[in-house]
C-alpha cells in the first residue's frame, strides 16, 4: 500500500485535517478527497477556513454548495460561506427567534428584531458548527474531509457545540417564562413552533458533538512541519484534541528535506509522548506546487509512511532548541544582496502595528523582529498576541504568558499572550454578579423575578463570536492616549479571523448597544444602573478601538506574504480588504525570500520588504534582530 492510501486508511469517514497555519492542510485536505473520490467513494471537500485557499488549491472556483471537481468523478468541493448560512438561517427561524425573544424580555418588537439581527453577526464558527451538523444527518457522503482553520480557531469550532448549548439554554429560559404564563392562565401548555425550534437545535447539536467523538467515524489527520515553533504548536494542540475528545488518527509531517531526517524523527518523537503509536506519514518538500490536480497528485505522491523509530526526550529537545539565540551569521542568498538594505523598517510604520497574513507565513517572527527593534531603538513597546494559538513565547524562545512581562534580552520589550476567551469570560462573570445584584433588589406584583433573571444572566451567550478578542483589546486606545507606550505591535490570528477582528468594532458596538436597550428596560425594575453603565463603557471604547484602527496616521496592518502562487492570491485579497474595511496597510513583507519576487501591485504603493529564507529559522531575540538587519527594500525603495 502507498503512502497516501495508507494515511486514507488510517482516517474515518469524517476526516478533520487541521494544524498550524501555513503547514500545508489545504493540499493534504485535497490529496485525501482526491484519493477518496478515485477510490470508488464519493467524496466532499469542505473548507472551513475564512481565508478560503482551497479554491486556490483546487484550482477552480467554489461556493458554499458543494459543486463537481472537474476532471474528477465522485469528488465535489466547497467552501463554507458563513455570511450566506447566516442569511439563511436568519430568513428561516428569524421570526420564531423574534417571538421567543418577545416572550422572554422586555423589549419592544423594533428592539427584538435588531438583537435578532445583531446577534449572528461574524458567526463564521457557529455556521460551520451547524453545516456540520447537517452533514451529520446526510447520506450522500461516503467520505467527507474538513480542510481546517489554524489551530486557535479550530479548537474553538470544536469546542462550539458546548458554547452553542448556552445559545440554546438562553433560548430555552427565555421560552420556559413563556410556557410558565401560559399554564398558569390555561392550566395546561402544549408544545408550538418555538418548542420545537429550540428542541431541534438541541438534537442538533448532541449528534454533532456525539460525532466529532466517534472514534469508529472521525479522526484528526494533524499536519505539521520539521521546524521548531510549528513543532511546539503542533504538541500543544495534539494535548488539546486528545483532552476535547477528539481522536488524533494520522501525524503527516510535511516539506520534509533531506537534511531534516533528525528533526523529522524529533517530531514524530514529541507527538508520539502526547498520542503513543500514532500512525506518522512524511512528505517531501518540493518546489511550488502547481494549483490543480497536478500539484496535488505530486504532493500526494511524495507521502511515505514513517518508521516506528521513536526519538528520545533529548533528541527531541536538541531538535526544539536549534536556532535559538546561537553566533553563527545568517547569510543573506546572493540572489537578494543586489536589492538595497531596508531602512529603519519600524521607524516608518505606525505605531498600532497589526501583523497579518496567511497562517503560516511567518508573520508571528515578522511581529517580534518588529517590536525588539523598536524597543532597541529606545521606543516604549508593548508586543501582544490575540491568536488563541500564540507563538510568541516560541518564536522569542523566552516564557510569555497571558500576563505583561519583560523579554529577557529584549531591550525592555514587553510582551503578552492575551487569552482573550479568559478575560471575556471573567467580563461575564462579573455580569452575572451584577445581574444577581439587580435582580435581589426587584418587587413588585405579576413580576416573575426568577424567569427575568435566568433571561438577563445568559444574555452573553448572543454575543458575537470574535468579541472576546476585541474585548481583550480595548485598552489599546487607554495606553497610547496616556502616554504609557510608544509603540503595540500585535499578531493576530491567521487572515481570516484577522478580517473578523477588524470587523469587530462595528459589530460588538450594535450587539452592546441592543443589550443596553434590554439592561436599560431592566433598570426602570430594578432601580439600577451599573449594568448600563458598564456597556456604555464597552460601547465607548469599543468605537474607540474602530476609530484607532482606521486612524492611517495612528495604525495600520503589515501583510507577510510568500512568494508563492496560492499565498500571492490571498495576500492580495486581504490587502484589498483591509482596505475595503477602512484600514491602512502601510508595508508588505515578502518572507522566506530566495530571489527577489515581483512586487505585488498596490494602489497607493506602500512599502515593500523583503526578508531572507535562513536556516534554522531565527529564533530568539539576537537571531530575530540580525535576520531583520539583512532585510532588503522591493519596489519602490529598491
Amino acid at each position: 500500500m502507498n503512502g497516501i492510501d495508507a494515511l486514507l486508511a488510517s482516517l474515518g469517514s469524517w476526516t478533520l485535517v487541521g494544524g498550524k497555519g501555513g503547514v500545508g492542510k489545504t493540499t493534504c485536505s485535497a490529496a485525501l478527497a482526491h484519493r477518496s473520490a478515485t477510490q470508488g467513494v464519493r467524496t466532499l471537500v469542505l473548507s472551513t477556513d475564512p481565508a478560503g485557499t482551497l479554491a486556490d488549491v483546487i484550482g477552480t472556483r467554489l461556493e458554499g454548495e458543494p459543486r463537481p471537481v472537474p476532471s474528477r468523478d465522485l469528488l465535489f468541493a466547497a467552501q463554507l460561506d458563513a455570511t450566506r448560512a447566516r442569511d439563511a438561517f436568519v430568513a428561516r427561524w428569524g421570526d420564531i427567534l423574534a417571538t421567543i425573544l418577545d416572550r422572554g424580555t422586555y423589549l419592544d418588537r423594533d428592539d427584538i428584531q435588531g438583537l435578532v439581527d445583531a446577534a449572528l453577526p461574524g458567526i463564521d464558527e457557529t455556521m460551520a458548527v451547524l453545516a456540520l451538523a447537517d452533514l451529520a444527518d446526510d447520506a450522500a457522503w461516503g467520505r467527507i474531509v474538513f480542510d481546517t482553520a489554524p489551530t486557535g480557531h479550530t479548537l474553538r469550532l470544536l469546542t462550539l457545540p458546548d458554547t452553542f448549548r448556552a445559545i440554546v439554554q438562553l433560548l430555552d429560559t427565555m421560552q420556559s417564562k413563556h410556557r410558565f404564563m401560559v399554564s398558569a392562565i390555561m392550566h395546561r401548555y402544549r408544545p408550538d413552533a418555538a418548542d420545537a425550534f429550540i428542541a431541534e437545535l438541541r438534537a442538533k447539536v448532541e449528534r454533532l458533538r456525539t460525532l466529532l467523538t466517534d472514534p469508529r467515524r472521525t479522526g484528526v489527520a494533524l499536519v505539521t512541519r520539521p521546524e521548531p515553533v510549528v513543532v511546539a504548536e503542533t504538541v500543544r494542540y495534539a494535548e488539546a484534541l486528545t483532552a476535547l475528545g477528539v481522536g488524533v488518527r494520522a501525524l503527516v509531517v510535511n516539506a520534509v528535506t533531506r537534511a531534516a531526517a533528525p528533526e523529522t524523527a524529533a517530531v514524530v518523537g514529541s507527538v508520539r509522548r502526547v498520542i503513543p503509536d500514532v500512525p506518522a506519514y512524511t512528505v517531501a518538500a518540493s518546489s511550488a506546487l502547481a494549483p490543480g490536480s497536478d500539484g496535488i497528485d505530486e504532493w500526494a505522491a511524495a507521502v511515505t509512511a514513517h518508521g516506528p523509530r521513536r526519538a528520545s526526550a533529548a533528541s527531541a529537545r536538541a531538535s526544539a532548541s536549534r536556532g535559538t539565540d546561537s553566533p553563527e551569521a545568517l547569510r543573506t542568498p546572493k540572489a537578494l544582496e543586489r536589492l538595497e538594505r531596508a531602512s529603519s523598517a519600524i521607524g516608518t510604520l505606525p505605531p498600532v502595528l497589526i501583523v497579518g497574513g496567511k497562517g503560516g507565513v511567518g508573520k508571528t517572527s515578522v511581529s517580534c523582529a518588529l517590536a525588539l527593534d523598536s524597543a532597541r531603538a529606545g521606543h516604549r513597546t508593548f508586543l501582544v498576541s490575540t491568536d488563541p494559538a500564540p507563538s510568541i513565547a516560541d518564536a522569542l524562545d523566552r516564557p510569555v504568558g497571558d500576563v505583561d512581562s519583560v523579554v529577557a534580552g529584549g531591550f525592555g520589550l514587553r510582551a503578552r499572550q492575551i487569552d482573550a476567551s479568559a478575560a471575556f469570560a471573567r467580563w461575564r462573570t462579573e455580569y452575572e454578579t451584577r445581574v444577581d445584584a439587580a435582580f435581589d433588589g426587584l418587587l413588585g406584583p405579576g413580576l416573575d423575578a426568577s424567569h427575568d433573571r435566568a433571561v438577563a444572566r445568559e444574555l452573553f451567550a448572543l454575543a458575537p463570536p470574535g468579541i472576546d478578542e476585541l474585548y481583550a483589546l480595548i485598552w489599546l486606545g487607554d495606553t497610547l492616549a496616556d502616554g504609557q507606550l510608544d509603540r503595540i505591535v500585535i499578531d493576530p490570528a491567521p487572515t481570516g479571523h484577522l478580517i473578523r477582528l477588524l470587523e469587530m468594532p462595528a459589530l460588538a458596538l450594535e450587539w452592546s448597544h441592543r443589550l443596553l436597550r434590554l439592561m436599560l428596560k431592566y433598570r426602570e425594575l430594578a432601580g439600577g444602573g451599573e449594568l448600563s453603565a458598564e456597556l456604555l463603557a464597552f460601547a465607548r471604547r469599543a468605537r474607540a478601538v474602530g476609530a484607532l484602527l482606521r486612524d492611517p496616521d495612528r495604525a495600520g496592518v503589515m501583510v507577510v506574504a510568500l512568494d508563492e502562487s496560492v499565498v500571492r492570491l490571498e495576500t492580495a485579497r486581504v490587502a484589498d480588504r483591509v482596505r475595503s474595511l477602512g484600514n491602512q496597510v502601510p508595508a508588505i513583507v515578502w518572507n522566506r525570500a530566495r530571489r527577489p519576487p515581483e512586487p505585488l501591485p498596490v494602489e497607493p504603493p506602500v512599502r515593500q520588504f523583503v526578508a531572507a529564507e535562513v536556516s534554522p529559522p531565527p529564533i530568539g531575540p539576537a537571531r530575530l534582530l540580525r535576520w531583520l538587519e539583512e532585510w532588503r527594500a522591493l519596489g519602490r525603495d529598491g
